[in-house]
Parts: structure tokens; C-alpha cells; sequence
């Protein structure tokens, strides 16, 4: 009965061992995410940059895109690269069509034309 006891013993020690660093793991990269992450300046300058560009580009219809497509364009590039929307100036705007390689495109039309049927 000793080896029941002792085997027991050792399933119980080899859990809880993994268990605790499992724990410490997460508790680590916890306290790295409060030490290297920074959170992101919350600037009013890009809502008031994007104010003054918003109607600027509604007002213009590009290619047949709505204006409010083209302002969440210009709000998204202004977020992404840090400047103010009201530098960014779109030349043009084109619809890019199919970014799908040939033979995902044979297969969409494959399969369109059968309606799902086999």
C-alpha cells in the first residue's frame, strides 16, 4: 500500500507544480503588460482636425464613392499615420476590383453558376 500512497503523492506534487507556473506565467506577462505597453494619448486634435476635414470631403463625390466613405478613408489614415486629417488630400479614388489570386476567382465563378448544387 505504500506505493498507492507514495504514487498518489507524486501525481498530486507534479499537478500543483504545474499549476503554480502556470499561475506565475500569467502573472508575469500581466506585470510586463503594465510595464512595456503604453496606452494611447487621447489627443483632441484629431477629432477637431477630423471636424474640419469632414466636410470638406463629403462634399466631394469621387469615382461615384459617397462622401462619408471618404471621410472615414481620410479619418483612418489620419489614425493610422498621426498626422491631422486636415493634411491629408486625396488625388483620387478608384475601386480596386478583384485582389484574389486566378484560381480563387475560377473557383467563385465555378461554383456561382451551380447555385450550390452538386
Amino acid at each position: 500500500m505504500e506505493t498507492v500512497s507514495f504514487m498518489w503523492t507524486i501525481v498530486i506534487i507534479g499537478i500543483s507544480t504545474v499549476f503554480l507556473c502556470l499561475l506565475s506565467l500569467v502573472a508575469m506577462v500581466g506585470f510586463f503588460k503594465f510595464i512595456f505597453v503604453r496606452s494611447p494619448k487621447k489627443s483632441t486634435t484629431i477629432v477637431a482636425s477630423l471636424a474640419q476635414a469632414a466636410p470638406a470631403a463629403a462634399s466631394v463625390k469621387a469615382g461615384g464613392v459617397d462622401g462619408s466613405v471618404i471621410a472615414a478613408i481620410v479619418a483612418a489614415i489620419a489614425a493610422a499615420s498621426g498626422s491631422p486629417a486636415s493634411s491629408i488630400r486625396i488625388a483620387s479614388l478608384e475601386r480596386s476590383g478583384f485582389n484574389t489570386p486566378v484560381w480563387g476567382y475560377a473557383d467563385r465563378v465555378a461554383s456561382s453558376g451551380t447555385n450550390g448544387r452538386a
